[in-house]
């Protein structure tokens, strides 16, 4: 029926809109943070909240993709599945890099563990690199545009995991 087909269009690029209108308004929640050497910072708070929007509109994508009249949008949806997964992705490892940085910073940032400076002092810049993107563009959306983000990224965390294995063999 020609009716119902109407309405559940007028749904699904509702839900597009109600999705372009997030991409362009949802932003970080920031907080400045200093350092051991007093150096300032942007850090990401209220995680949970971006983590769930996300997830959250990964549900609605699932619910539009329900919909026999799903076809004709599915380019712009898929873009956005894609868009969401990343995020989702990034916004895990960006949360889990940012907790293990802080409780590593203050022990690296005083040189307490000489042997690993270099790969923390490595890993500190390229981590304030993206705290600085961030904190000019604080639109959640602008993490997935950031070139080369997803292996920075990993090796960040795995970067710094190598500094926590470290500091953990020391204080054995």
């Amino acid at each position: 029926d020609l009716n119902s087909r109407a309405q559940a269009e007028v749904t699904i690029r509702e839900a597009l809109r109600e999705l372009d209108l997030w991409g362009a308004a949802a932003t970080f929640n920031l907080t400045e943070y200093t350092d051991s050497s007093k150096r300032t910072l942007t850090l990401i708070k209220d995680w949970k909240d971006i983590v769930n929007q996300v997830g959250d509109n990964r549900c609605l994508l699932q619910s539009l993709k329900d919909s026999p009249y799903y076809r004709s949008f599915q380019d712009k949806v898929s873009l956005w599945e894609v868009r969401l997964s990343d995020l989702d992705e990034y916004l895990l490892s960006l949360n889990a890099i940012q907790r293990r940085w802080v409780y590593l910073e203050p022990i690296f940032g005083r040189g307490a563990l000489p042997r690993e400076e270099a790969r923390f002092k490595r890993v500190d810049e390229d981590f304030r690199s993206i705290m600085s993107d961030i904190q000019r563009d604080n639109r959640v959306v602008s993490l997935s545009s950031r070139a080369g983000i997803r292996n920075s990224l990993v090796t960040i965390l795995d970067q710094l995991q190598r500094c926590q294995k470290s500091l953990n063999e020391f204080l054995e």
